[in-house]
């Protein structure tokens, strides 16, 4: 990948973070119901986004992977799509769920890492988006 098209990904990643937090702000300001909802929604989101790249890094990859690409991005997609539905019941448990799905996203990334099927540079990215994301998680936890 080109240093240019590397700067993009990174800055994308990075404002990917910030929908968790302006929404935060905003139920601060002057609390929406929908504001943690919607909240919810983009981690589940997010985390399915990270699911489809490990099917896709599992369907391109010219070397084996560490683990079963296929199975686990499937299964943190289903679980990411269950906690939307059930932050109508406990918004701090799905908040909590879907911060915990990042960070095995980051050990299953992590992994792939060390085993040459991806970049050292798109780790880094990965690790620091998904810390600000799961940050973001864990406030509305507290905050929900």
């Amino acid at each position: 990948m080109m240093d240019g098209q590397k700067r993009l990904a990174r800055a994308l990643a990075y404002a990917g973070v910030l929908p968790p937090w302006l929404g935060l702000v905003l139920h601060l300001a002057a609390p929406h119901g929908w504001a943690g909802f919607a909240s919810v929604a983009y981690a589940a989101i997010i985390v399915s986004f990270v699911c489809g790249m490990h099917w896709g890094v599992s369907l391109s990859s010219p070397v084996p992977t560490p683990i079963n690409l296929l199975l686990t991005s499937n299964a943190g997609a289903l679980f990411a799509w269950a906690m939307v539905p059930a932050s109508l019941w406990s918004r701090p448990l799905a908040c909590i769920g879907l911060a915990i799905a990042l960070g095995l996203l980051l050990v299953v990334d992590r992994r792939l890492m060390r085993a040459d099927v991806l970049e050292p540079w798109f780790w880094r990215v990965r690790r620091t988006a998904s810390l600000g994301l799961g940050a973001a998680l864990v406030v509305w936890s507290l905050v929900a």
